[in-house]
């Protein structure tokens, strides 16, 4: 499932840079469409339960299915709709370009679909630790990488990582906008870490850097990676943050939600500023930039403090 996960992601951003790169593209009928969809029938194939394969289904239709994977055959169900929708929008009204590919209402419906496709391994897992058995974090890993990414896909148009708004001096509006972004994208990286975190109640190892990762690096596709160094400095500060909730989690592991809120922004950004500035430079002021760090802390630590389970101290 995990494995298939990454089809589908890798296919929605080859379609991704199509609808950049292609301006003559009036079809359904694509290519990278057919990487898409093809990776969507691999993801729904492995959510067929296990007793349909063998052809001896017994007991009532409810046991069936694996715990955690219930939501994903959801999604399964709803992405085929979605694409149906999706083909009869494009033949309808034509091919979306730029922003508008991003909110048309079927790839939202596929979006939403795709995510409770992606998120079972991690639900299953779940519902492993809940009855004692081992379990693997590799599957949790990849899951977590493609829902990330695909996630960000979707708000490509707020990215801090591909846009660099710290290099863009302009007043008002711009700088107001370039805010949000950072603070839009601090909530993406910390959702997904925390979403995780709530399932397993504990962090696998190397989790923020690749959900960091995940935000980051593949967007970059859509401006053939014009920013780089903007995109793959944060992983140097995410490689610190997950090293420092790997050590509150073995002193104090009731503190590593709140951990993860107020590390991971200030490492991730302050290594995300010093790539600007390496490449582009940074065009806003101490009080912007630097504010930029913090706020996005702050508004972490809020979000990680609503998950403590008792009062620290």
């Amino acid at each position: 499932m995990a494995l298939a996960s990454v089809w589908l992601a890798g296919g929605l951003f080859m379609d991704g840079w199509a609808h950049t790169h292609v301006p003559s593209l009036e079809t359904f009928f694509t290519p990278w469409h057919g990487v898409l969809y093809s990776g969507y029938a691999a993801l729904a194939i492995s959510l067929v339960p296990a007793r349909l394969w063998r052809g001896r289904p017994e007991g009532p239709v409810q046991t069936w299915v694996p715990a955690g994977y219930g939501l994903g055959l959801l999604g399964a169900v709803l992405f085929a709709v979605g694409g149906a929708l999706d083909m009869t929008w494009h033949i309808t009204f034509g091919i979306e370009v730029n922003l508008e590919a991003l909110l048309s209402p079927p790839h939202l419906l596929l979006l939403t679909a795709g995510s409770l496709m992606i998120a079972t391994p991690i639900r299953a897992a779940a519902a492993k630790r809940e009855a004692a058995s081992i379990t693997n974090d590799v599957p949790v890993l990849i899951s977590a990488v493609s829902g990330t990414s695909v996630a960000a896909f979707f708000l490509d148009y707020l990215s801090p990582f591909t846009d660099a708004p710290a290099a863009n001096s302009g007043y008002g509006n711009g700088q107001a906008f370039g805010l949000a972004q950072y603070l839009t994208y601090t909530m993406l990286v910390l959702v997904a870490v925390l979403f995780a975190w709530t399932r397993l109640r504990r962090v696998p190892f190397g989790l923020v850097t690749l959900v960091v990762a995940a935000a980051s690096v593949p967007n970059g596709v859509f401006d053939d990676f014009e920013n780089l160094s903007a995109q793959l400095w944060p992983l140097l500060g995410a490689v610190i943050a997950d090293i420092a909730v790997q050590g509150v989690a073995a002193r104090r592991p009731d503190l590593v939600p709140l951990a993860i809120g107020a590390v991971v922004p200030m490492m991730v950004w302050t290594t995300h500023l010093v790539g600007v500035q390496l490449s582009l430079g940074v065009a806003w002021s101490l009080e912007l930039w630097s504010g930029v760090v913090v706020l996005t802390a702050l508004a972490g630590s809020v979000l990680g403090g609503l998950f403590l389970t008792k009062k620290p101290g």
